[in-house]
């Protein structure tokens, strides 16, 4: 049985978008046996008198909420409201408090800013020292099937770890996609020169499947962990096998470095984040 999470953080702002958070948040608190802390973040923009109303408003709602969820007697909870920006706030309490685990809901949906800039889902990610986990999905069962993109390296083993640590009973599943080159390359009509020839998968594949290899042996103790190669792009590899696997929890790590190879999990683990098709948690990059 993998260690517990000793502390599980809830982020909330009161919208509908976290409710399937909270429930998810006291469900994993009870499982792991686990104290409970809930956030809320008041803007410290606003003229102080009203940041103190806002916030006793926001702590007495919090604390109607928490009470109402089924085994909140057995629980040990706190409700903290913070002022300050949110992924900032958020982040220095995480530290001052230890935090183990941090659970959101989805982020609110502005498809023309989210263009233009990070999302506070992606901030706060990169400033948190702890794994944040994304609920999308209502919480009726413990996760029965995990799913984790994995490119062989620390950062997604440690996402692996993290979701066999809260979901000690999930089926886990691994999916690599290995990119080949010029694979999909065409001539363009009324271009001159030529094409490069077309690449044999196979050196390629091979590398890969080494690398499985060994990074099953180094995650030995993990139960029954598979690990599927797929050629393609990370995007249709991981839809492939969640269309297969139906996972209800998919494991990405955030990588603390800019990659030599931006479309791996890098950028990948941002577009997850603004759309994720289940609950995603997020492994932080590694502070050593």
């Amino acid at each position: 049985m993998p260690d517990t999470f000793r502390t599980i953080a809830i982020a909330t702002d009161l919208s509908e978008r976290g409710d399937r958070a909270f429930d998810r948040a006291f469900r994993l608190a009870a499982a792991q046996g686990a104290r409970l802390m809930i956030f809320s973040v008041v803007d410290d923009h606003l003229p102080e008198d009203m940041q103190e109303t806002m916030a006793e408003g926001t702590r007495v709602r919090l604390e109607k909420a928490a009470a109402a969820q089924p085994g909140a007697d057995t629980l040990e909870w706190s409700v903290t409201v913070l002022c300050g920006t949110p992924d900032t706030a958020l982040a220095q309490a995480i530290g001052a408090h230890g935090i183990d685990l941090l659970v959101v809901g989805l982020h609110r949906h502005r498809p023309f800013m989210d263009l233009l800039r990070e999302t506070t889902m992606e901030r706060l990610v990169k400033l948190a020292d702890c794994p944040v986990l994304i609920v999308r999905t209502a919480s009726q069962a413990p996760y029965g099937t995990v799913l984790a993109a994995l490119d062989f390296a620390p950062a997604s083993g440690r996402a692996l770890r993290l979701a066999h640590r809260l979901a000690p009973e999930a089926a886990l599943h691994g999916v690599h996609a290995v990119h080949i080159p010029y694979q999909t390359m065409v001539a363009a009509p009324g271009i001159a020169g030529e094409i490069p020839p077309v690449i044999s998968a196979e050196p390629f594949l091979a590398e890969a499947r080494t690398s499985r290899d060994v990074f099953l042996d180094s995650h030995a103790d993990l139960p029954g962990l598979s690990v599927e190669i797929g050629e393609g792009s990370i995007h249709a590899v991981l839809r492939g096998a969640m269309d297969r696997l139906h996972p209800d929890l998919i494991a990405l790590g955030a990588h603390g470095r800019a990659l030599p190879v931006p479309w791996l999990l890098g950028s990948f683990a941002n577009d997850m984040m603004r759309d994720p098709p289940t609950d995603l948690l997020i492994a932080p990059p590694s502070r050593g």
